[in-house]
């Protein structure tokens, strides 16, 4: 197997286990089962294995608080909010001032774990940033969104865009990121200054050992005919209707076939894909299945998985897919694109050319030799590059030169 060539550089090795024990405060936004704390657990059970102290603080309150404390970890709230999530030239100034006072609530926080580095999960966390600056804690930001200019979710007046920039570029010691694709966006010249750290997939979707009956029995889908599967949550940038539109041409041609779409949203979308897939006339082979929590049981009942976003900062539900050994189609946009290459480990389409989509689709569903050639590999590529422990050595690596080497600078 050749070995794949990488656009950007990427810090790896072994991981680096400090002489004594060191602190850490990792600061993750949100307490929802999204791809941002999925990879904040991942880092944390793995500083926690490499000998660190750890806590964990939520901008809020939400079930994955009690994940991480099931695993051990240290947890609690510090309100804060999104200062990136408004364009409106007042509300965007009012957003900043506000979470620049907020830092005053992780000043005490700063001050009662004392940490040898502060972690910001997140481009949102501003305050934790501004705090640590303040208390001459080295501070690692990772950045995780992309501005909405590219589709995605993050705002900002136009004229404030290069303070944003600024300001991201200089508050923090290290800036990381899983995808080129953010730096550049996030960071437009300075992005060069971004170590890329791809997200992973946990060693449960490499390990995942169930036969396709298996996994379906399991999640109560069909045991027979092919079934198109599409992960993640429900929001409109995930693509859902381009989806639906491009395959109800193939629905002739495979008459068992299901959709099978994970994950919630607000009530207004879901009752807007109802609809769609009931003017369709896919609403008798479309299967929305809510959050699961056993999604490598998800990808291994699915004959492919599609990922059809209109914007995606990394692409997480591509490699979990590629770990467990199902075929993807995904759009090619973000960090996909960092991801797949075409004809090799994957398809990609151009995201919004349902002809191309179905096409895509239609090959895979219908070509057995075509999908175990990508799958082959895609698993190499993800065991290579996007397990679990490659993703931790990275992080913890970093996270011991930043606290060895970098110098506190209050604002």
């Amino acid at each position: 197997m050749p070995k794949r060539s990488r656009p950007f550089r990427i810090d790896g090795g072994a991981v680096t286990r400090p002489d004594s024990a060191g602190r850490v405060l990792l600061v993750q936004h949100s307490a929802s089962r999204d791809g941002s704390t999925f990879s904040g657990l991942l880092l944390a059970d793995g500083l926690r294995d490499a000998g660190w102290a750890l806590r964990v603080v939520f901008g809020h309150s939400g079930p994955m608080e009690a994940v991480y404390a099931e695993r051990g970890h240290a947890t609690s709230v510090v309100p804060h909010k999104n200062w990136l999530r408004r364009a409106h030239p007042a509300r965007f100034m009012n957003d900043v001032i506000t979470e620049y006072r907020r830092a005053s609530a992780f000043d005490r926080c700063i001050a009662q774990v004392r940490p040898d580095v502060v972690y910001v999960n997140s481009v949102v966390s501003l305050a934790a940033v501004v705090a640590a600056r303040r208390a001459g804690v080295p501070v690692v930001w990772h950045l995780r969104e992309l501005f909405a200019d590219v589709g995605g979710e993050m705002h900002a007046p136009g004229w404030a865009k290069p303070l944003v920039r600024r300001l991201i570029a200089r508050l923090p010691d290290r800036l990381v990121a899983p995808s080129r694709a953010i730096a550049e966006n996030l960071l437009s010249a300075a992005a060069d200054r971004v170590t890329i750290v791809p997200n992973a997939a946990g060693r449960r979707f490499f390990e995942e050992e169930r036969t396709r009956d298996e996994a379906r029995r399991n999640l109560q889908l069909p045991a027979d005919g092919p079934i198109l599967g599409v992960p993640g949550t429900l929001r409109p940038v995930k693509g859902h209707m381009f989806f639906f539109d491009a395959v109800a041409p193939l629905v002739d041609r495979y008459p068992a076939l299901t959709l099978a779409i994970t994950g919630h949203g607000a009530a207004s979308y879901e009752q807007a894909l109802q609809a769609r897939v009931q003017e369709l006339g896919l609403a008798g082979r479309t299967r929305f299945l809510g959050s699961i929590a056993d999604m490598p049981a998800f990808y291994r009942a699915c004959d492919v998985v599609c990922v059809p976003s209109r914007a995606e900062p990394f692409g997480r539900t591509v490699i979990e897919a590629m770990a467990v050994g199902t075929p993807v189609v995904a759009t090619a946009v973000g960090g996909i694109r960092e991801i797949v290459r075409p004809e090799e480990n994957g398809l990609l389409v151009p995201y919004g050319d349902h002809a191309a989509l179905a096409s895509a689709l239609d090959r895979l569903l219908g070509d057995a030799d075509l999908r175990a050639r990508l799958v082959e590999t895609a698993r190499w590529d993800a065991r290579e590059w996007f397990h679990e422990r490659v993703y931790q050595n990275r992080l913890i690596n970093l996270v011991y030169q930043t606290g060895s080497s970098a110098d506190g600078h209050p604002v």
